[in-house]
């Protein structure tokens, strides 16, 4: 479908990277594009991407927090896409060219995904004129009923969204619903048995153990009468709707709810199928709020920084480390070097993202310079013979700029912390220019842009020599030279780099970029080195943009568009890619499995696998651990299989199906528990089962608990009875007791609910006024 919403040079980058994508074999819905600003934008978003949406408190407080993300924390949302047919999306207005086409490049993956995917199937594929009903129907009630009452019942509703039965699109249970029971409380019937003519013949035709089953069924019978539903029920929503003493506007409000949750399920059953990553080597310099500092310790100490992608600061939200990866180390013209994953990827001159293993020699790359992001709060110092030699060298007093107190470690008296400010960053300047000091390097590389700027006017005052207009600075090392390179870069002043020499072509640059800050700087460089190797790769995923500055380069953590923007250079595991396939971004928290990374290293696995032919009877019965690693039956069946997967997989089927022992021993996966006697967390097992048990347990149902309607007249009383299936996980139960004091508002009736409490069967129960909680075992 042509998109009329597109200026023209937009609209011909559209029909180009479509055609693209279906030459990849990539099959979605015509996609129908809006150009918005922000407001709009995040008005949208928080709408979850739909323009209408029934009116309530959230989505003003949604709109509220983007809009000061936007505003105060420079965040913003480049793309969004609705899975519906026509699918719609939307892009930023403003951004530059390479960035639309990377976000139209971005959304055909992603509605490839909702069209084809099983999981997806049985959504609504009109939602976007359903929402609009929906915000229709809920006006017409709230002018009826009132805004507050209407509201409040909103708000108990959204409570229990997620108490649906997430598969039951897919599969057919037991009948769950059978009708109110009408008991009759006379005198229940005598078993007789069967008839019989003669009366001594009774005992023969009805001895007494037939008698007492007829008994039991008889009395079994009548207990699913008193009870209803007949088998427990998963989807307490549809009960409640089925059940619940509503009203009508209340049912419509409530059957409103659980369509739109239904709607939404299928995306959060997708979220490994999702993110790429980007990988470099520990020693790679990124420019954060923190300062200049090792992607190593970012993951480290898992730091959640805010991070410039060249143009604005975004923030990191996940980190990983790979042991053993072949990496590809690059050097430009300039002198610049970067380190990484062999599919890591940087961005060309040209706007292209590209693979470091596809860069060839003579490759036009983008170097980011005036990011102007530094250190907000003083580095400090702490060793006494560095900071003796540099007051000797000023003559000023030694520890001049120290805290209070002098801090111990093991035992030991350590040299007291030392603040650097700009009095002691000139003197660390002056320093650095006539031997190399790692830790005073380190200290100014973590230090806000003043004391930045006063350590770079001694360093160039005493390591430095005019030549004309041009500045020849000669550094202790090359570490030195690279370093003050970065340094320079920040500050938007692009240094050619020799070895330990730098070469300023303007000296009068560097001194106007001393005194006003730069604005964000692109310069073009040229590839004149690559060396393959092997070493331990450092992995972020930042927020909104996906990219972020290091070692100078702009560097990317998402993967589907990029093989589209380098038209057709990826490999073919990437054909497919996963990492852009699902309806959002999805944030994981710290001190947990990054499932994006797991997710791209199984299908990685996957493909290799089906090329190689690493599947089946023959290789599974295989005994010889090297053969069964070089084992190559050469049948080129990636891409199809990857195909496959996209198709038929949700999360928990893809573990469940392709983790593999050997995988797992790669990955170097295990579990852990925390052990109450150190107080800290160790790992539990490596054991392949246990590992794969851990991960579909964290998948099913989201993690969430599994609560099932047992009985809608529990007592013979009109009692809810709710059991909740334990897995080894108990509730929480401030969480507990608010989701039955919003059932109880729909039910109107005390509710009861099962569980397992430091492994005793509990029943908790609520009357409307009071908790209360007994044994059941």
């Amino acid at each position: 479908m042509k998109s009329t919403r597109l200026p023209a040079h937009l609209e011909q980058a559209r029909q180009e990277i479509e055609q693209i994508a279906r030459e990849y074999g990539l099959d979605f819905f015509p996609i129908i594009y809006e150009v918005l600003d922000y407001r709009t934008l995040y008005e949208t978003a928080a709408f979850g991407g739909f323009p209408t949406r029934y009116p309530h408190w959230r989505f003003g407080m949604e709109y509220d927090q983007l809009l000061k993300g936007h505003i105060w924390a420079g965040s913003t949302i480049y793309e969004m896409v609705i899975n519906n047919n026509p699918a719609y999306a939307y892009l930023l207005e403003g951004n530059e060219d390479v960035t639309q086409k990377m976000v139209m490049a971005h959304v055909t993956g992603h509605v490839d995904f909702f069209k084809n995917n099983m999981w997806f199937a049985h959504t609504n594929r009109k939602m976007l004129d359903t929402m609009a009903n929906h915000a229709a129907r809920i006006q017409r009630i709230i002018d009826r009923i009132g805004y507050d009452q209407v509201e409040e019942f909103i708000d108990t509703c959204l409570s229990l969204e997620n108490l649906i039965d997430y598969h039951a699109p897919y599969i057919r249970r037991p009948e769950a619903v059978t009708p109110r029971p009408i008991v009759n409380d006379e005198e229940p019937p005598v078993v007789e048995g069967l008839p019989v003519e003669r009366e001594y013949m009774r005992d023969y035709i009805n001895p007494p153990e037939f008698l007492e089953r007829q008994r039991r069924k008889l009395e079994e019978e009548r207990a699913r009468q008193r009870r209803f539903p007949e088998n427990p029920q998963r989807d307490v929503l549809l009960f409640l709707m089925n059940f619940a003493p509503l009203e009508s506007w209340q049912h419509t409000v409530l059957e409103i709810i659980r369509d739109e949750a239904y709607y939404f399920a299928p995306q959060g059953m997708t979220k490994i199928l999702n993110e790429g990553w980007a990988c470099l080597t520990g020693e790679s310099l990124i420019i954060t709020d923190r300062g200049l500092i090792p992607i190593r310790d970012v993951v480290e100490q898992r730091h959640r920084a805010r991070i410039s992608d060249g143009e604005s600061a975004q923030t990191i939200y996940d980190w990983n480390v790979f042991t053993a990866y072949p990496t590809v180390t690059i050097r430009t013209r300039a002198g610049l070097t970067l380190s990484g994953s062999h599919n890591h990827r940087i961005l060309l001159a040209n706007g292209e993202w590209r693979r470091l293993d596809a860069l060839h020699i003579g490759d036009q790359v983008r170097i980011a310079g005036g990011t102007e992001l530094w250190a907000t709060a003083p580095a400090t110092l702490r060793r006494r013979s560095l900071l003796k030699r540099v007051a000797a060298m000023a003559r000023v007093p030694a520890m001049a700029h120290t805290d209070a107190y002098p801090a111990r470690r093991h035992g030991y008296r350590c040299a007291p912390a030392t603040v650097v400010d700009e009095p002691l960053a000139a003197q660390l300047g002056a320093h650095c220019a006539t031997r190399p000091d790692r830790r005073a390097l380190a200290a100014i590389c973590r230090s806000p842009r003043p004391q930045v700027v006063a350590f770079l006017r001694a360093f160039c005052a005493n390591a430095g020599q005019l030549d004309g207009k041009q500045l020849l600075i000669t550094c202790a090392d090359a570490e030195q030279a690279a370093t003050g390179q970065l340094l320079l870069l920040n500050l938007g002043v692009m240094a050619q780099r020799n070895g330990a020499i730098l070469h300023i072509a303007d000296a009068a640059a560097l001194e106007q970029a001393f005194t006003t800050p730069a604005a964000p700087t692109a310069w073009a460089d040229e590839v004149v080195a690559i060396e393959h190797g092997t070493a331990d790769v450092y992995d972020i995923s930042v927020t909104e943009t996906h990219r972020y500055v290091a070692q100078g380069f702009i560097n990317h953590n998402s993967y589907w568009h990029s093989t589209i923007m380098t038209q057709r250079v990826a490999s073919a595991a990437e054909i497919i890619s996963f990492a852009d396939l699902h309806s959002g971004v999805v944030a994981t928290s710290g001190g947990r499995l990054n499932p994006y990374k797991l997710g791209l290293e199984l299908l990685r696995d996957i493909e290799d696998r089906w090329n190689k032919g690493k599947f089946g009877k023959e290789y599974e019965e295989c005994d010889d651990i090297r053969l069964k690693r070089s084992w190559d039956k050469q049948l080129g069946l990636g891409r199809q299989k990857i195909f496959e997967v996209r198709r038929l997989y949700n999360d928990v089927t893809f573990i469940d199906e392709f983790l593999t022992p050997e995988f797992v021993m790669e990955q170097k996966l295990f579990t852990f528990r925390y052990n109450r006697d150190t107080d800290l967390y160790e790992i539990a097992s490596r054991e392949f089962k246990e590992v794969k048990e851990k991960l579909l347990f964290r998948l099913t149902n989201f993690g969430q608990p599994v609560i099932l309607v047992e009985d809608g007249n529990y007592g013979n009383r009109g009692e809810l009875y709710l059991r909740h299936r334990h897995e080894g996980v108990d509730l929480k139960i401030d969480y507990a007791r608010e989701t039955m004091r919003n059932l109880f508002k729909i039910w109107t009736r005390p509710v009861h609910l099962e569980t397992v409490i430091d492994e005793k069967r509990r029943l908790l129960s609520f009357d409307g006024r009071d908790f209360s909680e007994r044994r059941l075992d």
